[in-house]
């Protein structure tokens, strides 16, 4: 009969110690090459820039919008006269003109002009009429050229005072140098109109 003996089955303790320090020395590796990279790996410097690109050919220009319009005349000189006082003209004939430079001396322009140039005049004024009543404005160039009449009416059934505006543009043809009269001229047809403010403006126009 043979006896076991129960140490022979284990393995020694100096066994145990060896492979104890062998895996030590495996995990002490593995934790240095962590923190080394962590600590001591760096990157690299960075490489030079690459060349830029050469630009691309220009786009072709659009075609030219369509050019504007352009005035047909230009405005050489104005002259404009204006009063604020009130002229009754139930003196006046009835359904005749008169010349407004009668009363109001400024409602004549003498303006001196370039060959062939136009003459542009405005004229606004304001009247007060009791109905019934009416009055007629124009403007007057050299006596013979006259404009279209604006006219300032009331009538039945209405009643009271008004006050009324007008207001004219006159243009010419081209004009021979030198000086030409504008004025205002005015005619009652019925009541007795009170002509108050007013405006009389004149432009010398020269054709581009």
């Amino acid at each position: 009969m043979k006896l076991h003996s129960p140490s022979a089955d284990k393995p020694s303790y100096g066994m145990k110690f060896l492979i104890l320090v062998l895996i030590i020395a495996i995990l002490s590796g593995l934790v240095s090459g962590v923190l080394s990279a962590m600590f001591f790996a760096r990157a690299g410097p960075e490489g030079p820039a690459g060349s830029q690109g050469t630009q691309g050919p220009a786009g072709s220009q659009g075609p030219q919008g369509m050019p504007g319009t352009s005035g047909t005349n230009s405005v050489l000189q104005i002259v404009q006269n204006r009063n604020d006082t009130t002229q009754d003209t139930s003196g006046y004939a009835i359904t005749q003109w008169f010349n407004m430079s009668q009363f109001d001396a400024s409602m004549k322009i003498i303006i001196n002009i370039q060959q062939n140039s136009k003459v542009f005049a405005q004229f606004s004024m304001v009247a007060s009429l009791d109905a019934p009543g009416s009055l007629s404005a124009r403007i007057v160039v050299d006596d013979n050229l006259n404009s279209t009449v604006a006219i300032s009416s009331v009538g039945p059934p209405s009643a009271g005072i008004y006050r009324l505006t007008s207001h004219i543009e006159f243009l010419t043809d081209p004009l021979s140098s030198g000086q030409h009269s504008v004025q205002v001229q005015f005619l009652r047809e019925s009541g007795s109109p009170i002509i108050m403010d007013r405006t009389l403006t004149v432009m010398e126009l020269i054709s581009q």
